[in-house]
């Protein structure tokens, strides 16, 4: 499974690209997203219903009280991304968790570890942007989750 996390500041635009890299992924193989919530209740509707409409195959949201997948509760990031990982998708869009090791795209010139690619502007995002981060993500090694060979991964923000 290919990972990468989308990051930047609120309102920044998250959202916005990992619905076009969603949509550019869907007809590549299965996709799969995870949202760090940390201040809201997990619900289907907002930035998480957008993700499925944008064509995701599985979306784990991750809240205060951590993970919910289907109705339960419980988790971190590194569960999230092992309920992806088990769920078989060939690529997995994180958003937020700018402080975890996983390769980030960075919206907004924050600084956090382990940039891959800087992205500026707004929504909407050019196609030839969008091209080249699927591009960028495909060539990542493919994760593994804590214990099957990969490294460990940092606590959520």
């Amino acid at each position: 499974m290919k990972v990468v996390s989308v990051v930047g500041p609120k309102k920044s635009g998250k959202t916005s690209l990992v619905e076009a890299m969603v949509r550019s992924l869907a007809g590549r193989g299965r996709v799969g997203t995870a949202k760090n919530m940390p201040d809201h209740e997990i619900e289907d509707r907002g930035d998480t219903k957008r993700h499925f409409d944008a064509g995701a195959d599985v979306v784990v949201g991750v809240g205060r009280d951590g993970v919910t997948l289907s109705v339960s509760r419980g988790g971190s990031l590194d569960y999230a991304l092992k309920a992806l990982e088990y769920s078989g998708v060939d690529y997995a869009i994180i958003e937020g968790f700018k402080r975890s090791k996983l390769p980030k795209i960075v919206l907004g010139g924050i600084d956090v570890p382990n940039p891959i690619r800087k992205v500026d502007g707004r929504p909407p995002f050019d196609e030839g942007v969008i091209e080249e981060l699927v591009n960028l993500l495909m060539t990542l090694p493919d994760y593994r989750s804590p214990g099957r060979g990969s490294e460990g991964i940092s606590k959520p923000d």
